[in-house]
């Protein structure tokens, strides 16, 4: 029986729900005196000042008013749409407001901020009234402990409302503190993110307050299997080589790649391939990118300044397919067992440049470029993924992109929701191109895990997995070394993201990591302070 080692956040969903009744009793249609009909309001996304991560409240707050706000003449502006506008920025002031305001032909907008702090938070609110001379500002503000604040959301959307309609200002209602909510742990969720009661040791040192999503600890990091590699695996892949609808491991490092078979209840080598002189091996990827039945490899290296890609089937050993200079990548989609073949072009001044397309095969086994994605902004390719999200037939991009942030982008390229921390980081990296300045290093190159899809708790809804790999320190003339990490998986409700799982600290650097069924794996390094492309690791996998 596999000992989950992950920690479930304790959510303020129920909370949210509860007060979404709460708005439903207190907050009627616009009344009849309302100043404007057929208005268009824009929410911005709500600057975040706080050390954890309040992705989940930005967006609970946000929907909830949304959802009590819009009817009655008053028309929300879609999430889409405001953000094809604002993108990254921050609106955090009245002339941001207004410019943006403009291009959304939006009547009114409301932003703000989030500020959280131990236990004490405060809210605080702009509403921009442009139907007005001068286009006046109106502040709102609330302030105070934990128990307090969702009581408190009630008056806001009471004083958002006064103000659109031209109303004076409610008084604030007095409420009693709430006692604190219970965790709300899964009940579904299975092997690696099951939360078992039962085997909890002890409590868990969470730290309190409103604005954090406390998590228990799971003392036992026990995976369903592992294999010891006797290399530093950078970069990881599984997927039915032969057709004999069993899952090779693919293992890779700087000079050499392991295939690993299925052997009993563990994985056995069953052959190898080194790096010719000159060449260094930096990610590789498997899948059915053909039709074959089979999988195909990718193996991207470096040749000097540029990137070379070569494909090769396996059936117990090794044939070469074809290549290609720059980055083939295939992605498995869905569940027929078929992958997606993006490529992205390598120069020698640019590493990894231009426009991504998808790739298909020829009649006489060439590679060629069947369509260009839409410009993912920011993108970095080797962590997209792709899953129809919202159940439309159309696919969504999933991936990181500007400050290594989570992305979600449309078919056309549009962002859909960007989570507010840092993800990613890796071992995986390179030095390549020329410095900035003297006495700099060259530039740094990194090949990030990519983020999974799949179902952690039978719901029938995508779960995206994240790596998150902890810096120790910079070795190596300015070397980032990430010697711990963790992984987030996120909740999909549509096209939004919200944090639902995470682990506790795991004492690896995360360089892969695969879902194949019910199976996750993961590419563990403990790489060589003096040499970040050596080490050892190890492959594990949770049912």
């Amino acid at each position: 029986m596999t000992t989950p080692f992950f920690k479930k956040t304790i959510s303020f969903a129920k909370i949210f729900i509860f007060t979404a009744f709460a708005f439903l009793l207190t907050l009627g249609t616009v009344t009849d005196n309302a100043r404007a009909a057929d208005k268009r309001l824009a929410l911005f996304p709500l600057a975040i000042y706080s050390g954890k991560p309040l992705d989940y409240l930005q967006q609970g707050v946000k929907s909830m008013l949304s959802s009590r706000l819009s009817g009655g003449g008053l028309d929300i502006i879609a999430e889409k749409e405001v953000l094809s506008v604002t993108g990254d920025e921050v609106i955090d002031s009245k002339d941001k407001a207004v410019k943006a305001c403009e291009r959304l032909a939006a009547d009114y907008a409301v932003f703000g901020s989030i500020t959280a702090a131990g236990t004490g938070y405060s809210l605080d609110l702009a509403v921009l009234d442009l139907t007005k001379e001068g286009a006046p500002v109106e502040r709102l503000s609330q302030a105070g402990d934990e128990n307090s604040f969702i009581p408190k959301l009630a008056d806001v959307a009471y004083q958002v409302r006064a103000v659109i309609e031209g109303r004076p200002l409610p008084a604030p209602t007095a409420y009693a503190a709430r006692a604190p909510q219970g965790p709300d742990l899964p009940q579904n969720a299975k092997g690696l993110f099951s939360p078992f009661r039962s085997e909890f040791s002890g409590a868990a040192t969470t730290e309190k307050g409103l604005f954090y999503q406390a998590y228990q600890e799971y003392q036992g990091f026990k995976p369903t299997g592992s294999v010891p590699v006797n290399i530093s695996p950078l970069a990881f892949d599984a997927a039915d080589l032969d057709g004999d609808g069993k899952d090779e491991l693919l293992v890779c490092s700087r000079k050499k790649l392991l295939i690993y078979s299925k052997s009993g209840m563990t994985y056995a080598i069953k052959d190898s391939l080194s790096s010719s002189v000159g060449e260094d091996f930096l990610k590789v990827s498997a899948g059915d990118t053909n039709g074959s039945g089979r999988a195909e490899i990718f193996i991207v290296a470096r040749y000097g300044l540029r990137a070379n890609t070569t494909v090769y089937e396996w059936r117990g050993k090794f044939k070469k397919l074809t290549d290609k200079a720059g980055h083939l990548r295939a992605i498995k989609s869905g569940k027929s067992g078929s992958a997606l073949l993006i490529y992205q072009n390598s120069k020698v001044d640019n590493f990894l440049t231009g426009p991504i397309f998808e790739m298909e095969f020829d009649v006489k086994g060439g590679l060629s470029k069947a369509k260009e994605l839409p410009e993912l902004k920011r993108a970095i390719f080797y962590t997209l993924n792709r899953a129809d999200l919202d159940k439309d037939g159309v696919y969504e991009w999933i991936g990181l992109g500007k400050g290594s942030r989570l992305y979600v982008w449309d078919a056309e390229g549009n962002v859909l929701w960007k989570g507010g921390i840092k993800m990613g980081g890796t071992n995986n990296a390179i030095r390549l191109g020329q410095p900035e300045g003297p006495g700099d290093a060259q530039p740094r190159i990194a090949f990030d895990s990519g983020v999974v899809i799949t179902d952690i708790d039978g719901d029938e809804k995508a779960d995206v997995l994240a790596v998150d790999n902890i810096p120790l320190s910079e070795v190596l003339g300015g070397m980032v070394f990430h010697s711990k990490s963790t992984l987030t998986a996120f909740k999909s409700e549509g096209t939004n993201m919200t944090p639902a799982w995470k682990t506790r600290e795991l004492p690896y650097c995360i360089t892969d990591i695969q879902a194949r069924g019910k199976t996750i794996f993961l590419a563990a390094t403990n790489p060589k302070f003096d040499n970040i492309g050596e080490g050892s690791g190890r492959i594990l996998w949770f049912e």
